[in-house]
């Protein structure tokens, strides 16, 4: 054990040493690395990100008490999942998300950031990062415009069943009224009269019901309007320098190994 120890304390001196030994060179590279990566921070070109937050669309369902809930239209995970795939996007978002004026879906899902903030738990957010403001803001206005037809489509099909019942149910109800007109006289008349009473009234509260359902309906909607950065977004320049710190670092590192050994073959 104090071998090993020993041991390693050696290797410890001998690393010292050597970077004591190549500090000149290691720093040297260093130092060039970091004004390396200033100057490609400097001119990098200038990036602005627009942003915005939408609340996703709602709708009423039946409770468990036959009671009516807003609940989401799609829960927020599946929405996010969905957002995933280049298919979610369409292609007449090129012209505001693109440079070049086209772009493939598959681009459009990359350059497009759709994330979830933790709460609450019916909100995305949407960034975009480009040349100019105006460009940025341009693309995010367009995908929220496209998220909210996306979600406009789902609450109308998701409608149409309910608006089906309604309608079969008024049919009926229309129905049961001709019936009750022409239900007077005889006791099983008066029987059928009193059982398509019961019948309409029953009628009538389902469509209330059901009305209440659609009426409950929330699109999908801005928390705000979209923002726009005035000025460049440095998101990537720490990210840059430390590159470059690290690796001037590791070149110096290299150089100091390199000349070392150069300086071993020449002695022997």
């Amino acid at each position: 054990m104090s071998e090993k120890r020993f041991d390693e304390e050696i290797n410890l001196f001998v690393l010292a040493s050597f970077l004591k030994k190549n500090a000149l060179v290691i720093g040297a590279c260093t130092v060039i690395g970091l004004a390396v990566a200033s100057v490609l921070t400097t001119k990098a070109p200038a990036v602005f990100e627009a942003s915005a937050q939408l609340v996703l669309a709602k709708i009423g369902r039946p409770g468990p008490d036959g009671t009516v809930l807003i609940a989401p239209l799609e829960p927020r995970d599946r929405f996010l999942f969905r957002m995933r795939s280049p298919a979610a996007f369409d292609l007449k978002l090129a012209p505001s998300c693109s440079e070049g004026g086209t772009a493939t879906r598959e681009q459009l899902a990359r350059s497009v950031r759709i994330v979830a903030p933790t709460t609450p738990d019916d909100v995305i957010s949407i960034s975009f990062s480009a040349s100019t403001s105006e460009f940025a803001e341009r693309c995010v206005t367009s995908v929220v415009q496209l998220i909210q037809e996306q979600q406009s489509l789902l609450a109308s099909q998701s409608d149409d069943g309910i608006k089906a019942e309604i309608a079969a149910s008024e049919n009926q109800l229309a129905d049961n009224l001709k019936l009750i007109e022409s239900s007077q006289g005889s006791d099983w008349q008066k029987a059928i009269y009193l059982a398509t009473r019961d019948d309409s009234n029953f009628l009538r509260e389902k469509i209330m019901t059901l009305n209440s359902r659609l009426q409950l309906n929330e699109p999908a909607k801005l928390l705000s309007p979209v923002y726009a950065s005035p000025s460049p977004v440095s998101s990537n320049s720490l990210k840059r320098l430390l590159v470059g710190l690290i690796g001037g670092f590791a070149v110096g590192v290299f150089a100091a190994i390199a000349k070392t050994w150069y300086s071993f073959r020449r002695t022997n």
